[in-house]
């Protein structure tokens, strides 16, 4: 095949000659332009200047070397389940040493190949003798033995062997990942695989390259556990927590963000609120914009009262019920209205009811937790009760004292029952 190339490129430049006329030349024509001579590629190149030309020439020279190559391996027939064709091999090895095409990635196996190891050259300036056209027609004569052919093609294999290699552990990367930059890591390596293979590997590369920008394509962003004046936040895929380390959108209405903590795995932004108002939604809007996917984004509304707490008598407290042994009401149940005038959630730990005129002092830890706003109604069971001095309906007028200890966050309040109307059962 390059025996009929070769002579194919003599002929025509042959018959060329009757329809040129030579204005300039390099020298004398060498013999060697018109046979093959053997450990030597001749490379012909054409141009409308002369360091055009030349290029053009060792393209040609490189590219019979990658058809040199490409034939070696069909012959030898080593690789794996392959469409062996000459024209495929070539594609394949042509991808691979990044010379001939530029869409490959992977180290230039034919770097080597320069101007420089260059036998012998010879050009020509040339006009066409109908058209009055000029151009430049460039010879050169390159050393190519049968230990570089067989160099080259040991090396293609190796790296065809490698890249098998990085093709498998890439795949294996899409259910190991940590984090958005290492999917699009295995997405970019993926697709320089995808445009070298040209067998069933391609088709690996492909699905790969569709399970990456699938993963990519599925970033959420969850809560972690935020309080008031701090947003914590991860994201995931797959249920799975990742880190980005590309900073993100942040829009905060009335929240003045102080400090960021973003690229790991939980991450954090402390805000100030003093300027938020507590009826209406206050929010951090928080979007990650990932290049292969899609954005991802939520909005993460605070209340500025979340530790706030205020809670307030109402209505008659009532005891009733109760086992009656002889003066004194065992296990009674108290009911008692608090209203709450914010949604945080509050512990009722103590309850104190007073009747000190006649010496009476009953205190019972509670431990009850109240949440949301309007009225809530605590019941408690009093192990406990002097029945005739508390008795409402012996003493209509009997009136109670005391106290209700309750804690929202770290702040501990207190209200105080002071002359306040209860009702008994008995």
């Amino acid at each position: 095949m390059r025996r009929i190339i070769f002579l194919s490129f003599i002929l025509l430049s042959i018959a060329a000659v009757a329809q040129v006329s030579v204005l300039e030349k390099s020298g004398k024509k060498p013999g060697w332009i018109m046979e093959m001579e053997r450990g030597f590629i001749i490379g012909i190149g054409k141009a409308g200047d002369i360091q055009l030309a030349q290029d053009n020439a060792m393209l040609q020279v490189k590219a019979q070397i990658v058809s040199s190559v490409a034939d070696n391996i069909v012959s030898s027939s080593e690789l794996r389940t392959i469409e062996v064709t000459a024209e495929n091999i070539s594609k394949q090895f042509q991808s691979f040493s990044g010379v001939i095409t530029s869409q490959s990635a992977t180290q230039d196996f034919l770097h080597g190949i320069s101007k420089v190891n260059v036998s012998d050259f010879y050009w020509e300036k040339l006009q066409d003798k109908n058209t009055k056209a000029v151009y430049y027609q460039y010879f050169i004569k390159y050393p190519f033995s049968q230990w570089d052919l067989e160099k080259l093609v040991a090396d293609f294999k190796m790296k065809d062997r490698e890249l098998t290699e990085t093709l498998e552990k890439t795949l294996e990367r899409l259910n190991t990942f940590k984090s958005i930059e290492e999917l699009r890591e295995c997405k970019s390596i993926l697709t320089g695989l995808q445009q070298y293979f040209i067998d069933q590997r391609k088709t690996k590369a492909q699905i790969g390259i569709e399970r990456a920008l699938q993963l990519l394509g599925s970033v959420i962003i969850r809560n972690e556990n935020s309080s008031l004046g701090i947003l914590r936040y991860a994201l995931y895929i797959d249920n799975r927590i990742v880190t980005y380390s590309s900073r993100p959108t942040v829009k905060a209405p009335c929240a003045i963000i102080e400090d960021r903590k973003t690229g790991t795995e939980i991450c954090e932004m402390k805000y100030r609120y003093d300027e938020c108002y507590g009826d209406v939604d206050n929010k951090i809007f928080i979007s990650y914009n990932i290049p292969e996917g899609k954005k991802a984004e939520n909005t993460f509304y605070f209340d500025i009262n979340e530790n706030k707490a205020e809670l307030n008598l109402i209505g008659t407290i009532r005891i009733n019920g109760g086992d009656i042994d002889n003066e004194v009401v065992r296990n009674a149940s108290c009911k008692i209205e608090l209203s709450s005038k914010f949604d945080s959630p509050t512990t009722i730990t103590n309850i104190t009811l007073e009747w000190k005129q006649n010496g009476i002092v009953i205190d019972i830890p509670v431990n009850q937790t109240i949440k949301g706003k309007g009225v809530h109604v605590v019941e408690y069971i009093i192990p406990s009760i002097p029945m005739a001095a508390v008795s409402t309906m012996l003493f209509p007028e009997n009136k109670v004292n005391g106290s209700i200890t309750y804690t929202s966050g770290n702040q501990t309040q207190r209200i105080r029952i002071y002359q306040r109307d209860y009702i008994t059962s008995w």
